[in-house]
C-alpha cells in the first residue's frame, strides 16, 4: 500500500475519497485503501441502521403522543406521523437488507422516541409503557392508531 494513502485519508478525506474512486473505476487494486476503504463501507451501512432508528423514534414518539395525550391532537402530529411512515417504507424499499434488523431497530427507535415525548409534553415517565407497545407492522400501518390515508379530521 502506498504511503501517501493513509495519510491523505487523514489529512483530506475528500482527496482520498475522489482517489479510491478513481483507482475503483480504473480497477486499480494495488492502489486502494483496503483497511480504510472496509471501515467507511461498514459505517455506511451504520448510518442506514441509524436512519431507520431515527425515523422509528420520531414515528413512535408521536404515535406515544397520539396515544397518550388525545387533547393535544393536531394537524403537525397526523402530518409527522403519515411523513415518517412514508420514509419509513421508502427507507426499507431503498435497503431492503435492514429489514433483518426491525425488531433491534422498532426497540432503539422506542426508547428514543418515549425521551422525545417526554421532551415535548408535560407528561411523566410513568405514562408511557416500558416496551414498546406497537408491533413494527401496526406501527408503520396508514390505519393504525392515526389513520394518516384521509386528509386530516381534526
Amino acid at each position: 500500500m502506498d504511503i501517501d494513502k493513509p495519510f491523505l485519508y487523514d489529512q483530506d478525506f475528500y482527496g482520498w475519497t475522489q482517489q479510491q474512486a478513481k483507482a475503483l473505476e480504473q480497477r486499480l487494486v494495488m492502489e486502494l485503501d483496503w483497511q480504510h476503504l472496509q471501515e467507511e463501507i461498514q459505517a455506511l451501512g451504520r448510518q442506514e441502521y441509524r436512519e431507520l432508528v431515527s425515523h422509528l423514534s420520531v414515528l413512535l414518539s408521536h404515535l406515544l403522543k397520539w396515544e397518550y395525550q388525545p387533547e393535544q391532537r393536531s394537524r403537525s402530529w397526523f402530518l409527522t406521523i403519515r411523513e415518517q411512515r412514508r420514509a419509513i417504507h421508502r427507507h426499507l424499499r431503498q435497503n431492503p437488507s435492514l429489514k433483518s434488523r426491525i425488531e433491534e431497530a422498532l426497540l432503539d427507535g422506542f426508547e428514543a422516541g418515549v425521551d422525545l415525548a417526554l421532551r415535548e409534553t408535560n407528561l411523566p415517565l410513568r405514562t408511557f409503557p416500558e416496551h414498546c407497545p406497537y408491533l413494527f407492522d401496526d406501527a408503520i400501518a396508514d390505519n393504525f392508531l392515526c389513520d394518516t390515508r384521509q386528509d386530516w379530521q381534526g
